[in-house]
């Protein structure tokens, strides 16, 4: 079991001002999962797309105090005992009033989310668009494309399924 040091703090964002623009300081964490992914990390081995997908995370947190629970309830679970944190940075970010992330809406109501080959490749397409590395067997398979506009049509499809899937939830069909 990984144990993870962390103080408490308050818990509510910390504010700062420029002119008249507020930012506020967020918390982003990349973790990986498993113990031979662990493993495979600390030997400098490159994962491959699915590698990436399953067992690497990144998480979002507005406050310490929530980055700070989160690793207490990492350090306390019995499910995935190895675990490796690689990377954590403190964000300044502008608050949006209404903010949509529509990729926690898509994993919530699409249908067989976690066996879906869209679902990779709309990871696929937003990490080379990011910028950062995919494997060479798919940087083959998209040399020739238009990633952002493939990359739209994807996620168009996904969240649409996923809205109907959630329609259907709230308003089911009269028998």
């Amino acid at each position: 079991m990984k144990n993870v040091d962390f103080k408490t703090t308050e818990y509510s964002p910390v504010f700062f001002t420029f002119g008249n623009i507020f930012l506020y300081m967020g918390y982003v964490v990349e973790i990986i999962f498993g113990k031979d992914e662990v493993k495979k990390h600390h030997r400098v081995e490159k994962f491959n797309d699915y590698e990436n997908l399953i067992h690497k995370k990144k998480f979002e947190f507005e406050t310490l105090a929530e980055r700070n629970a989160f690793y207490k309830g990492l350090s306390e679970s019995n499910g995935w005992v190895e675990f490796e944190i690689i990377k954590e940075i403190q964000t300044k970010q502008t608050p949006k009033e209404e903010e949509f992330n529509y990729w926690r809406f898509i994993e919530k109501y699409y249908p067989n989310y976690y066996h879906c080959n869209n679902v990779l490749l709309s990871d696929i397409l937003t990490r080379k668009l990011d910028g950062e590395e995919i494997c060479e067997k798919d940087e083959e398979c998209i040399k020739d494309w238009d990633v952002r506009k493939e990359l739209m049509e994807l996620d168009k499809e996904l969240l649409g399924k996923a809205f109907e899937n959630y329609f259907n939830q709230i308003y089911p069909k009269p028998k």
